[in-house]
């Protein structure tokens, strides 16, 4: 009776997408976003990426703290790392502005980053084809080294420490409206330097391209996790494929949740929700960077082809927990060892949906 109820569910479920707040600690909270956003089918949405804009107190303090060239540097590192990793989901087409050939931007590409609003962005995008907008934004940065003198032996030692925290606003170029939820990452590393020669102690640039590719890769994964969140492809037994891998930040070991999902009309307002329901819970066995196999873990109440997957606990999480690895060994269809009979033929026969 349950089954039938999801089942009916799916049958008038448009994929919604969950919400993923990515932090330091790349832990994630997904919950679903207030209202529907329509998108394509059988087809990947073009976007548009603007340029990455950087919040006035944020260019002030390092002014003040004479880390201009660091700042850039981690900037211009970031606009192309996110261009690359948005490109590597495959989830979208990519469109640019540009600029012409003797310099000079084209019309609007030049006020997209400062406009706040949204409504220029959306008007350039669209003139450029694109479906979203993706406007980034730096709204924090510290670049904060502590140095050790060792007068005995002449050195000189360094511990850096670099901050970055960034947001992706998104904005729907049909009504030039910022979407309710934007991608916001919040990460730090580290380096040291030990006993380099007295004037020739300098931090790396590594360590900001290093920060700028993991930064455009949480971001990325936020904001297609919002837009086009991860869904079931097919259910074989107890084995679930699902259509990311680790492009979308899952690993080996993750436990994933799966919802059916249907969109609700306010008659009052017109407005369009989201009903979810969960129908069961996985562990990830086998991964690569496009897709991920997963051996449902506990009751099934109806996982089937298009249901939302979002990620519930890391791997090391359930370490930590004492939660049992996934059984990686296990052939396809969730059968552990040889029980005499083929596939389909037991007792419990193979259900395919």
């Amino acid at each position: 009776m349950k089954r039938n109820i999801i089942a009916m569910l799916m049958a008038v479920v448009t994929i919604i997408s969950p919400v993923a707040v990515l932090s330091a600690e790349n832990t994630a909270d997904v919950p679903m976003p207030a209202t529907a956003t329509e998108l394509s089918k059988g087809e990947k949405d073009t976007i548009y990426i603007g340029e990455i804009r950087i919040q006035p107190s944020v260019l002030e303090m390092a002014g003040k703290k004479n880390q201009q060239t660091e700042l850039k540097q981690i900037s211009d590192s970031l606009a192309s790392q996110l261009i690359s990793a948005l490109n590597d989901t495959r989830v979208f087409q990519l469109v640019e502005l540009g600029r012409k050939g003797d310099g000079e931007p084209e019309p609007g590409s030049e006020v997209v980053a400062a406009d706040t609003d949204g409504r220029v962005a959306a008007q350039a995008a669209k003139m450029a084809g694109a479906r979203f907008a993706f406007l980034p934004q730096i709204d924090g940065f510290e670049d904060k080294s502590d140095v050790s003198e060792h007068h005995a032996i002449g050195r000189v030692s360094l511990n850096r420490r670099l901050f970055l925290s960034a947001v992706v606003q998104v904005v729907d170029t049909a009504t030039g409206k910022l979407l309710p939820y934007s991608p916001t990452v919040q990460l730090t590393k580290s380096e040291e330097v030990e006993y380099a020669r007295i004037g020739q102690l300098s931090g790396s640039h590594e360590i900001i391209v290093a920060l700028a590719r993991e930064m455009a890769n949480k971001l990325s994964q936020g904001v297609v996790a919002f837009l086009r969140p991860a869904k079931v492809l097919t259910v074989s037994g107890r084995q679930v494929l699902i259509n990311r891998g680790s492009h979308a930040g899952f690993a080996k070991g993750d436990l994933v949740e799966f919802y059916a999902v249907q969109n609700v009309k306010d008659d009052d307002s017109g407005e369009m929700f989201q009903n979810e329901v969960p129908v069961g819970q996985a562990v990830i066995s086998r991964i690569d960077k496009n897709q991920s196999y997963a051996i449902i873990s506990g009751d099934d109440s109806g996982i089937t082809k298009g249901c939302v997957v979002r990620f519930l606990k890391s791997a090391a999480g359930r370490a930590v927990e004492g939660e049992p690895p996934p059984d990686v060994t296990q052939p396809d269809f969730g059968i552990k060892h040889d029980t005499g009979t083929t596939p389909g033929s037991s007792e419990k026969p193979l259900k395919w949906k």
